[in-house]
């Protein structure tokens, strides 16, 4: 290592000891510039040319800024914990020092909200979010256990928030069950004694919020869907600078869902042939409208030149129709209507029971049926390079989104990529996934490494420079309760 230079050995430590005032001051000591890899990280130079040496100790370096990047983000969180924890002693001893809630106006929690505010340099209703969250987020909170974990750097603030927020009109019994089923899964990919690996990402922790509800509170669940759709409709903003308007649909799930992908559709295929026809003219394809721009254009065309149908509602619909091309994601003593667990819109989350058993029955909808204890769903494989259209629907189904974690592109819009390199690799379910263009030349091009484990379905990811994260499997139903979870294979044995 050379003078003065940081080693990544000791970074490793450091990562591994967790974020507090102390390592704040630690941290801001090391100068990023002087991070170096240590000996046994480097090959032996008596084996490799002078250039590889010298790329080696580069791509240590590297390696080694990210495990600083890693410190700082988790200190972060910690800080974030800390401020959370100094808002609610203050919130709380504030307002039983001051006024009484009136009939007009709570004279005590505004006059706090707006100093707050004030601190924390945003509106007062931010402010006011940040209160209640903080709330529960303290050391003496209901999800004391999550504001620990923030403090440890295991989940990022937003994520904290995120959980927070999802609580409202849950008991504290039900707050509770929910944060034993989510937090467990958030903080998995970490390890336990190293500290190493990634935080999960705001939009799976939102997913794993989602179905936790939709197993503790599913009445809660019906009810807020129904207070939604009483405010469903059409909305116009008109964007003054840009001479153009923003159109907003509020309906329901299943609706959107159908309705954007028959949009999609009609895009692509009217992409499509304004690209032949640009070609066979022989013009150059750059004119050609991006695929946001056909549906819009579409979406224009289908409203203006169709006629309304009368008496058409959608509050008490359950069996809706849809002509696309999606699935529904549903075990067999749900479908039998002998149990009423969570269903799936494979990329689209949860979905209510007995609108799941409905659109299986529509034959327009493709089902999909899975075992209710592991996930698994039915197995189809393929002996060339070319998936089979079942085979590519059973891959969509069972991972509705590019498998890069946190990455949120629909399976239909992405890639399905061999694992293993085809013909190294075969084409079955076991080698197959889908990624975005994006994710794809990643791996292809970018020299990242890719492993799927088949008994979990998780994806883990190696950068070049041996930054690991994994991307869990997108669907395994959330157990009824805590007590409840499915086994772990490190659980100790029972003791009987």
């Amino acid at each position: 290592m050379a003078g003065g230079a940081i080693g990544n050995d000791i970074l490793r430590l450091l990562l591994a000891h967790g974020p507090s005032w102390a390592m704040a001051g630690v941290l801001d000591a090391i100068n990023p510039d002087r991070v170096a890899p240590v000996e046994f990280d480097l090959p032996d130079p008596e084996v490799v040319s002078e250039h590889a040496m010298q790329v080696a100790v580069r791509e240590g370096a590297d390696a080694g800024r990210l495990i600083l990047l890693q410190l700082w983000k988790r200190q972060e969180a910690w800080t974030a914990s800390r401020s959370m924890t100094t808002s609610h002693a203050y919130t709380t001893a504030a307002m039983d020092r001051t006024g009484r809630e009136t009939s007009r106006f709570d004279v005590s929690r505004s006059g706090v909200v707006a100093e707050v505010g004030l601190v924390m340099g945003v509106h007062g209703s931010t402010a006011d979010v940040k209160i209640t969250q903080a709330g529960l987020l303290n050391p003496e909170g209901v999800l004391s256990t999550t504001h620990e974990a923030l403090a440890q750097g295991l989940i990022t603030e937003p994520v904290a928030r995120l959980m927070a927020d999802a609580m409202d009109g849950l008991s504290f019994e039900q707050m509770a069950r929910v944060e034993a089923m989510v937090l467990p899964r958030l903080v998995r990919h970490i390890d336990p004694v190293t500290r190493e690996g990634a935080p999960a990402g705001y939009s799976y922790a939102k997913d794993q919020l989602a179905r936790a509800l939709n197993r503790v509170a599913p009445e809660r669940a019906k009810e807020k869907h129904a207070r939604a759709m009483a405010k469903r409709g059409v909305k116009i903003r008109i964007l003054e600078e840009d001479g153009l308007a923003q159109i907003c649909l509020w309906t329901t799930k299943v609706q959107g869902i159908s309705f954007y992908e028959r949009i999609n559709e009609m895009a692509e295929a009217s992409q499509a042939a304004e690209r032949k026809a640009v070609e066979d003219a022989g013009h150059d394809t750059g004119s050609v409208r991006t695929i946001n721009q056909a549906r819009a254009d579409v979406l224009v065309e289908m409203v203006m030149n169709a006629k309304p149908t009368p008496g058409t509602a959608l509050i008490d619909c359950v069996n809706v129709p849809a002509r696309v091309n999606v699935g529904v994601l549903i075990d067999l003593p749900t479908l039998l209507a002998l149990r009423d667990n969570p269903a799936e819109l494979p990329g689209y989350g949860p979905l209510d029971p007995e609108l799941a058993r409905a659109l299986a029955a529509d034959n327009e909808w493709r089902r999909f049926l899975h075992d209710p204890i592991t996930g698994q769903i039915l197995d189809l494989g393929h002996t060339k390079y070319e998936p089979s259209r079942k085979l590519r629907e059973f891959i969509h189904a069972r991972d509705p989104k590019c498998t890069y974690p946190g990455c949120n592109q629909q399976a239909r819009r992405s890639q399905l990529d061999h694992i293993t390199p085809w013909p190294q690799g075969p084409t079955d379910r076991s080698n197959l996934h889908p990624l975005c263009v994006h994710h794809h030349n990643l791996k292809t091009h970018g020299n990242w490494q890719v492993t799927r484990d088949h008994d979990s379905g998780e994806t883990t990811w190696t950068s070049p420079r041996g930054l690991t994260a994994k991307a869990p499997h997108p669907y395994r139903p959330m157990p009824q309760c805590a007590h409840e979870r499915m086994p772990d294979e490190n659980d100790e044995p029972p003791p009987f």
